[in-house]
């Protein structure tokens, strides 16, 4: 199997007991699977933080669309109304 770590424009081809080496100089890892590179998921700070920021982002787009249907049915947000 071949390895490759890939950064900017740099690609380099690496063995398996150097992956963690290159992982944590910031390179994304790559398998070499029908002849194109397929990049490895890896678990970083930033890519929890991402995913917990997109699942709150979610969170608070459906608590919007709960409360603008609650407005209407209410008959607020009339246009005129309070002038």
């Amino acid at each position: 199997m071949s390895l490759y770590a890939v950064k900017a424009n740099k690609q380099y081809k690496i063995a398996d007991d150097e992956k963690q080496k290159y992982i944590n100089l910031g390179f994304k890892i790559a398998k070499l699977e029908n002849g194109k590179l397929v990049f490895e998921k890896e678990e970083t700070p930033e890519s929890k933080e991402i995913i917990k920021l997109q699942t709150k982002i979610k969170e608070l787009e459906a608590e919007l669309k709960k409360a603008k249907e609650e407005s209407k049915s209410k008959g607020e947000g009339k246009k005129g109304e309070g002038k």
